[in-house]
């Protein structure tokens, strides 16, 4: 069944007089319990691209539905509750509030929720034994390394049970072994528990856990494949181009997000503690 499913979006921004075109025309269906992985070069629409997946942000022409929903019909009120309820989000940067426990931090989104106090740190204390992190939920995120940190962040992304993970360059600040260890997790969570994961990301390595490869060039579908294959590139009437290389056009800026979302930006991965 197909969870999310878009149809000719365009978006556009505003520079002065100038007007960018971050997406034009796209096309995509995502089914449920599918790992999708979409790759491009900075300025391809990758960020673009994963604010409307996340119902942070609304498409300027076409269509954006997730599990039915058109998003340019839903007033700021509901997509706030649609996220909250169907979209769980993970970020290269954490996005943890240093002040806080790993346990509050994953009890957090449950807050917007109403969840009860009790049932908040039950459910809080199995994402993170569930993670690994049984023996660390006291403990603040400069207490953890980046690996642990990430951990927390998928917890907390698991906390509304929501059925889309959209991950933005997951192990972008990790090492090689944390990474890994990020990627097995969020593939358990879509042969395990169903969820829907995307995968947004720079690196070869974390696209080979997903299903598909879709590959963006200048806020189009440039090609598809499926992981470990070259994705093949179509022109702009849809006929195969054979593979396509090289550098998009300049990113368009980041629309806002909610609170306690975090910003879904491209930025290039660093190194991270183990």
């Amino acid at each position: 069944m197909t969870l999310l499913r878009m149809a000719g979006v365009t978006k556009e921004y505003k520079l002065g007089k100038t007007v960018v075109r971050a997406l034009r025309g796209l096309d995509l269906e995502i089914a449920e319990g599918e790992i999708v992985a979409i790759m491009g070069p900075s300025g391809s629409g990758k960020s673009t691209l994963m604010h409307i997946l996340g119902a942070l942000d609304t498409p300027t022409h076409g269509t954006a539905t997730i599990d039915g929903a058109d998003l340019a019909e839903l007033r700021e009120g509901q997509l706030v509750a649609l996220r909250g309820k169907k979209v769980g989000f993970v970020f290269q940067t954490f996005n943890l509030i240093q002040t806080l426990s790993a346990l509050q931090n994953v009890e957090l989104p449950m807050i917007f929720q109403g969840i009860s106090r009790s049932e908040r740190t039950r459910r809080a204390k199995d994402l993170l034994t569930r993670v690994g992190l049984a023996d660390r939920i006291r403990h603040k995120p400069n207490e953890l390394s980046g690996g642990e940190r990430q951990r927390v962040a998928i917890a907390r992304a698991l906390a509304n049970d929501p059925e889309i993970i959209l991950a933005d360059e997951p192990t972008g600040n990790l090492d090689t072994e944390s990474g890994s260890a990020i990627l097995a997790l969020l593939k358990g969570l879509s042969e395990s528990d169903g969820k829907t994961v995307i995968l947004v990301t720079h690196d070869p390595e974390a696209a080979e856990i997903a299903h598909r490869v879709i590959r963006l060039r200048d806020g189009c579908v440039s090609g598809e494949a499926g992981a470990g294959r070259e994705a093949t590139s179509t022109d702009s009437r849809g006929q195969e181009a054979g593979p396509r290389h090289g550098e998009g056009e300049a990113s368009a800026p980041s629309p806002g997000t909610s609170p306690g979302a975090g910003a879904a930006g491209e930025s290039e991965g660093g190194d991270g503690s183990a």
